[in-house]
C-alpha cells in the first residue's frame, strides 16, 4: 500500500499543485515524461523491494527456526525467486499506481483504486474457501502468486486456497496478469496525458 500511494504522490501531487504545466513546458513530450518517472519510480522501488524482501526472508526464517516452528523446505532458486518476484511486483504495483494517477489525476481516488483492485483482491480470496478465489486470476491481486512456494499435486486430494499457500496461476502467469493491467494503464494515462493536457 506504500508503494501504490508513492506511485500515485508522484504524479497527482503536480497536479495539485499545479506544477504540472511547468514539467509539460519543460518537456513537452508527454509520453517521455510519464516514462521517466516510470523509470526512476520502477527503480527505486525494485531496488528498496530486493533489500526489504531478502531482510524480511532472512529475518522471518530466522524468527520461526527459533520459535521451532516448521518450515517447509524450498530451494535457493524458490528464495530468489521470492525475492526477486516480490521486488517486481511492488515495483510494477508502484507504476500502476502511477498510471492510474495521471488518469484520475486525484491522489486519493488514485491510491483507492489502486488498493481495490490489487490488495483488496487478495484479502478476500486468503479470507474465503473457494468462492472467491476467481479474483487472484483476474485482478492484478493475482501477482501475489510469485511468493507461492508450495506445489499442487494432481494426485493428492486437498484445499488448495490462497490461504493454505496455494495460488490459482503459476507464480509468473500471476505476475504477468499484474503486467497486463499496468501496461494497459499506462497506455491509457499516456492517451490521457496527450488528449487532457495539451
Amino acid at each position: 500500500m506504500v508503494m501504490a500511494v508513492l506511485g500515485a504522490l508522484l504524479v497527482t501531487a503536480e497536479y495539485r499543485r499545479g506544477l504540472i504545466r511547468t514539467t509539460l513546458v519543460a518537456s513537452p513530450h508527454r509520453g517521455r515524461v510519464l516514462a521517466a518517472k516510470a523509470i526512476v519510480l520502477g527503480c527505486v522501488v525494485f531496488v528498496f523491494g530486493l533489500a526489504a524482501s531478502a531482510f524480511t526472508m532472512w529475518f522471518v526464517d530466522k524468527l520461526r527456526r527459533n520459535n521451532g516452528t516448521y518450515i517447509v523446505p524450498a530451494s535457493a532458486l524458490t528464495e530468489v525467486r521470492i525475492m526477486v518476484g516480490t521486488a517486481a511486483l511492488l515495483a510494477v504495483a508502484s507504476l500502476f499506481a502511477l498510471a492510474v494517477g495521471t488518469i484520475l489525476r486525484r491522489s486519493a481516488s488514485a491510491v483507492a483504486t489502486v488498493i481495490a483492485l490489487v490488495v483488496l483482491p487478495y484479502i478476500l480470496a486468503v479470507s474465503s474457501v473457494g468462492a472467491l478465489q476467481w479474483l487472484l486470476r483476474l485482478t492484478p491481486a493475482a501477482a501475489f502468486a510469485v511468493q507461492q512456494t508450495l506445489h499442487r499435486y494432481p494426485q493428492v486430494d486437498g484445499v488448495y486456497v490462497a490461504s493454505a499457500g496455494y495460488f490459482p496461476l503459476s507464480p509468473w502467469a500471476g505476475f504477468g496478469v499484474l503486467l497486463g493491467w499496468t501496461c494497459v494503464a499506462l497506455a491509457l494515462a499516456i492517451f490521457l496525458l496527450r488528449k487532457r493536457d495539451a
